[in-house]
């Protein structure tokens, strides 16, 4: 009999420790996915608004939109790829260009976090990047995929045609990234 009880309050235990587990789950990526869109609002209505025009980097470390139509990614821009940065957004490379030349940007491909880029190893040449700041709003067509040695800072130098840069984390070799590469559409 006592071993019965002790079952089902082990049961009931597991029980509620699993609900609880996936309402954790939910909520938190309930609020993830608030804050994102909570992000992109406030980038665009500083932008249509005109704020800050003088400013290439607004409130916030905040610098713009990214759009990829055809795997239905809209992701916030921040400056930085630290930890912090990616949780919410889309990372720049500090080290690259805002506008002009190379333009730079990073995103987690999988986790609990954003991962804008979980699917830009499906972008196949000619499909568009879309890239909105204060600055205006470029066109890009994509040109070419690598896999690249995460050493490589190549792919970060300045370029005299505008490019856009994509790089993400390749799933299960931690030395590698793979870059998408995207020329600038007159």
């Amino acid at each position: 009999m006592k071993k019965l009880a002790v079952v089902k309050i082990t049961m009931l235990f597991l029980l509620l420790l699993c609900i609880c587990s996936l309402l954790y789950i939910f909520f938190r990526a309930k609020y993830f996915q608030d804050t994102q869109e909570v992000l992109i609002e406030n980038i665009e209505k500083t932008i249509e608004n005109n704020i800050e025009k003088e400013k290439n980097i607004l409130k916030d470390g905040e610098i713009g939109i990214l759009i990829i139509p055809s795997i239905d990614v809209k992701a916030p821009i921040c400056e930085g790829i630290s930890s912090n940065v990616l949780k919410f957004s889309v990372g720049h490379f500090e080290e690259t260009n805002l506008w002009n030349g190379n333009v730079a940007l990073a995103s987690h491909n999988r986790g609990s976090y954003a991962h804008y880029f979980s699917r830009i190893n499906e972008l196949k040449n000619g499909e568009e990047i879309i890239y909105i700041t204060n600055m205006g709003e470029r066109r890009y067509k994509v040109t070419e995929s690598k896999i690249i040695k995460e050493t490589n800072v190549e792919i970060l130098k300045d370029t005299k045609e505008n490019i856009i840069t994509l790089i993400t984390c390749v799933t299960g070799k931690r030395d590698k990234r793979l870059c998408v590469i995207g020329k600038e559409i007159y």
